[in-house]
């Protein structure tokens, strides 16, 4: 790597030359002494002689803003259709006369503090109906004890997940390999609380109101103290007669979430798919695993 002569000298180098220039020394002198150019060497004295420091001076300078004509338009464009992407609002922009690069409306959207997500809502939660349903739950919430709280949630996974993608060299696909004629279903039930997992308990199979009352009974109910809080989405087999009695006579109340809730055991349900998508071998879920044996028992198998 070739380095220019002139980038030898710390500033504090410099200055020795200019006090030296400014002693009487020449200036050529001075230059072959600290093995520098004569008009770096002018220069730095000027410099010296005027600021006290020889050090550089700072680089670049206010970069022009290519978005400042369009500004206005984009911040209104954006509030009025959110989900709007960069290319389009390049295209839109373009059309109202503000021709910009891609890169310059990536700065423009950053600088501005935003970012493109998104949380997908039901519609549905805002018929009025629901909407009062939804408001009631919230004033509810303020007089539950947290720790009191438990949500009863399921989350299922097949024998054939496998990564969606993986890296490969440019131009070549990626060949993942995972069952595909032979697979087979399970489904993981278990309850959270403000300070663990409780109650954990695999089926073999998808989730029905049997095996959702087996779980209650088998692994739920033995865990419930009274005035335990017991809170389910709306799931149809969610809602069968012997799983309120059941929860019920353990001393324990049951609530159901309203209508499209979101799922608050999503957060128990992350480790879990990063267990799923990580490099296990595929075989992981096979009779020889652990994890579930060769005959799917006909109650719930606790972990």
């Amino acid at each position: 790597m070739n380095i220019h002569k002139n980038a030898r000298l710390t500033p504090l180098r410099r200055e020795e030359m200019a006090e030296a220039v400014l002693s009487g020394e020449t200036v050529r002198r001075s230059a072959e002494v600290f093995r520098v150019s004569v008009a770096s060497a002018v220069t730095w004295t000027q410099r010296y002689r005027a600021t006290g420091s020889a050090a550089a001076k700072p680089m670049g300078g206010r970069r022009h803003d290519a978005m400042a004509a369009g500004r206005d338009d984009a911040l209104a464009r954006l509030a009025e259709h959110p989900s709007l992407a960069l290319r389009a609002l390049q295209a839109d922009l373009a059309e109202r006369g503000v021709r910009v690069r891609h890169g310059a409306i990536w700065h423009f959207v950053h600088a501005e503090g935003l970012s493109f997500k998104k949380s997908a809502l039901a519609r549905e939660t805002l018929r009025p109906d629901l909407a009062r349903t939804r408001e009631r739950w919230r004033k509810h919430q303020g007089q539950m004890d947290p720790s009191r709280l438990v949500f009863l949630d399921e989350t299922w996974v097949k024998t054939n997940m496998a990564p969606l993608r993986g890296w490969a060299p440019l131009g070549e696909r990626l060949a993942g390999r995972h069952p595909h004629g032979h697979w087979r279903t399970l489904t993981f039930l278990a309850a959270l609380r403000a300070d663990r997992i409780d109650a954990p308990c695999l089926f073999g199979g998808p989730i029905n109101g049997e095996s959702f009352t087996a779980g209650v009974d088998h692994a739920l109910i033995p865990t419930l103290s009274p005035g335990d809080v017991v809170v389910m989405d709306n799931l149809g087999s969610h809602k069968g007669q012997a799983v309120r009695a059941a929860i019920r006579a353990a001393g324990a109340h049951l609530l159901f979430l309203p209508p499209y809730s979101p799922d608050p055991c999503g957060a128990k349900n992350s480790p879990l798919d990063c267990f799923l998508h990580a490099p296990h071998p595929s075989n992981r879920f096979s009779p020889s695993s652990s994890t579930v044996s060769a005959r799917p028992p006909a109650g719930p198998r606790t972990p």
